[in-house]
C-alpha cells in the first residue's frame, strides 16, 4: 500500500499558524493538518483555479461536492457514519481506520469528481497537477478499480457515484440539457428561459433587475447575464422542494413589476430613500469598511491575509480552521463533520435565496438606477484612496466593488453568512465568544493594490455573531445592495444551519433523510443502490 511522504515535504498548509496559546500543537491539530483534502489537495490544486474563476454559486456547488467526496470516502472508516447516499455496506473494519487509508480514499474520490466535470471546479488546468500529485504519493491516477476492500476502490466508487449525481442535480453543468451535441454544449446554460425585462441601455421596469454593461478595462465591453437562474430549482441537501418553496420573503414594494406609468408613489419614495442611503454610506466609507467590503465580497477569496494566505473561504475558513478547529481542538473526525454540515448550510442557503432572487427580479443600486431616480443631481461620495470625498452626478456613481450579475433581493451574502454563523453556534452549543485577529498587509487589496490599506491593519472580530453582522453590513458599505435586501436575506435563511446539522447527524447515525432525492426525477436511475 502506498505511503504518504513526510508532511514536511508535501503538506502545503496554511493551518500551521493556528496553534494553542502555549505554542504547542495538539495531537488533534497534527492530524487535522495531515488531512489530504484541506491541507494538500485544496491549496495545491483547487486554490489557483476555484478561487477566482467561477461565479459564487458555482463555487458553492464545487465546495459542496468536494466536501461530500471527502465525507463519503472518510465515512467508510468511521464506526457508524453513512455516506451521502445512506450506504454503510462499504464500511471497513476498525483495524483499517487509519489516516493513511482515509487520505487515500479521499484523494481518489476527489479526483473522480474533478475529472468528471472540470468546469464545475474552475477548469481542467489542475488535472495534470493532481495526477502528478498522486504519482508523488506512489499512487496511480489511472487505477479505477472498485475493489471495495481497498481505499482506492472505495474512493473510486464514492467519487464516481457523486459524479453521476452531479450530472442530474439540476445545474446543467455539462450543458447537455440545452444541447443535443456535447461538442456544442454550453456549461451551466440557463434551463429556465429567464430573460431580463430591462436592457443595459434602458430601464423600462424601474423595480426589476437590469443587466449591466461591464468591461475589462482594455476596450472589451460585455453584457451581464443572470448567473445560473436554474440554481434555485436544483437540488438541496437538507431541504426538500417543499421546504424551499415555503421559504419566502415579501417584496419591499407594493407593485414591483410595474412599468413606468403604473408606479405607486410610495414605491418610488421607498426606492429613492434607499438610494440616498447608498450615497450616504459611500461618503462615510472608511478604510476599515473598505477592507471588510473586499474581504467578505467573494466568499472564496477576498484578501490573502496573513491568517488566510491561500484566499480560501474568507468567513468560512476563519470560523472552520482559524476558530473552531484550534479553539475547540477538534478531532479530525469532528472537523470533517463540521465541514460537511457548514457546506450543506451554505449550499442550501444559496439554492433558497436564488429561488427568491428570480421570483422578485429586483433592481440593484447602480449608476443607471441612480440616474433614473435623480437625473443630474449631485451627491457627495467617497473620492478614492487617500483622497477627500467628491461630488458627482448620480449616474456617474459606482459601488466600491463589482456589482454581481444577478438580481438584488434578497441578499445572498446576508443569507449565506447567517447560515454559516447559525450553524457554527449550533456546533459550539451557543458559545459565541471567539476573538480573532485579521491582519491585512499594507497594499494587499486586489481592487487598489499597493494603495489599500495605506499601512498594515489588524482588525479584531470578537464573536461569531459579529461575522454575521459584518458580512451583512459590508454589502451595504460596498454599495451593492439596498437596505431591505440585507434583513430579508437573514430572515429567509434562518434555520438552514439547523437543517444542515440535522442532516449530517442523521448520516452519522448510519442513515440518510434522502431529502436530496426528492429533487430528482421519479424515474431516475438509482445507481447508488448498485452493488
Amino acid at each position: 500500500m502506498a505511503k504518504f511522504p513526510s508532511v514536511a515535504v508535501l503538506l502545503i498548509t496554511f493551518l500551521a499558524s493556528f496553534v494553542s496559546s502555549n505554542g504547542q500543537r495538539s495531537q488533534n491539530t497534527i492530524e487535522r493538518d495531515q488531512q489530504a483534502y484541506t491541507t494538500l489537495v485544496y491549496p495545491r490544486i483547487f486554490d489557483s483555479i476555484l478561487v477566482d474563476r467561477p461565479e459564487t454559486p458555482v463555487q458553492f456547488r464545487a465546495l459542496l461536492y468536494l466536501n461530500l467526496a471527502n465525507w463519503n470516502a472518510w465515512c467508510n472508516y468511521h464506526p457508524t457514519a453513512a455516506d451521502s447516499f445512506g450506504r454503510t455496506r462499504f464500511k471497513r473494519p476498525l483495524s483499517e481506520h487509519t489516516l493513511q487509508n482515509k487520505n487515500t480514499a479521499t484523494m481518489y474520490a476527489l479526483l473522480r469528481i474533478y475529472e468528471s466535470s472540470p468546469q464545475s471546479f474552475g477548469g481542467a488546468d489542475g488535472l495534470g497537477g493532481y495526477r502528478n500529485l498522486l504519482r508523488e504519493l506512489n499512487l496511480d491516477p489511472d487505477d479505477r478499480s472498485q475493489n471495495m476492500s481497498t481505499p482506492v476502490g472505495i474512493g473510486n466508487r464514492e467519487g464516481m457515484d457523486l459524479a453521476r449525481l452531479m450530472k442530474i442535480d439540476g445545474w446543467n453543468a455539462q450543458g447537455d440539457e440545452t444541447s443535443s451535441d456535447p461538442q456544442y454544449a454550453q456549461f451551466f446554460a440557463d434551463t429556465t428561459s429567464y430573460a431580463p425585462v430591462n436592457t443595459p441601455w434602458r430601464i423600462t421596469f424601474p423595480f426589476r433587475w437590469q443587466p449591466l454593461l461591464e468591461n475589462n478595462g482594455l476596450g472589451f465591453f460585455f453584457r451581464q447575464e443572470h448567473v445560473v437562474p436554474q440554481a434555485g430549482s436544483g437540488i438541496a441537501m437538507s431541504l426538500s422542494p417543499a421546504d424551499v418553496r415555503r421559504r419566502r420573503v415579501p417584496s419591499p414594494y407594493r407593485n414591483s413589476f410595474a412599468p413606468f406609468g403604473r408606479l405607486f408613489r410610495s414605491d418610488i419614495r421607498v426606492l429613492s430613500s434607499n438610494a440616498k442611503k447608498v450615497f450616504q454610506r459611500s461618503a462615510q466609507l472608511t478604510e476599515e469598511k473598505r477592507l471588510l467590503a473586499e474581504l467578505l465580497d467573494n466568499k472564496l477569496s477576498g484578501f490573502r491575509t496573513k491568517e488566510n494566505p491561500f484566499g480560501t473561504p474568507s468567513i468560512g475558513v476563519v470560523i472552520r480552521f482559524g476558530i473552531l478547529g484550534p479553539r475547540l481542538d477538534l478531532s479530525l473526525d469532528n472537523e470533517i463533520i463540521y465541514g460537511l454540515a457548514t457546506n450543506i448550510a451554505v449550499f442550501d442557503a444559496m439554492v433558497t435565496v436564488w429561488k427568491e432572487k428570480l421570483r422578485h427580479d429586483a433592481i440593484r443600486p447602480t449608476g443607471q438606477t441612480m440616474k433614473m431616480l435623480f437625473g443630474d443631481r449631485k451627491f457627495e461620495v467617497w473620492g478614492g484612496p487617500g483622497k477627500p470625498n467628491t461630488r458627482i452626478r448620480a449616474g456617474e456613481w459606482l459601488p466600491y466593488i463589482r456589482t454581481m450579475p444577478h438580481s438584488e433581493y434578497p441578499s445572498a451574502s446576508s443569507c449565506v453568512c447567517r447560515s454559516i454563523v447559525e450553524h457554527a453556534l449550533i456546533f459550539t452549543n451557543g458559545r459565541d465568544d471567539f476573538p480573532f485577529n485579521l491582519t491585512f498587509p499594507k497594499g494587499s487589496s486586489k481592487i487598489y493594490p499597493g494603495q489599500v490599506p495605506s499601512e498594515e491593519v489588524t482588525l479584531t472580530i470578537n464573536r461569531l455573531t459579529d461575522w454575521d453582522r459584518l458580512c451583512a453590513q459590508s454589502r451595504l458599505d460596498a454599495g451593492v445592495h439596498f437596505e431591505p435586501s440585507i434583513e430579508a436575506g437573514r430572515q429567509l435563511c434562518s434555520g438552514i444551519g439547523r437543517s444542515a446539522q440535522d442532516t449530517v447527524d442523521t448520516l452519522l447515525s448510519g442513515k440518510s433523510d434522502f431529502k436530496f432525492l426528492k429533487w430528482l426525477p421519479t424515474d431516475v436511475e438509482r445507481f447508488w443502490e448498485e452493488d
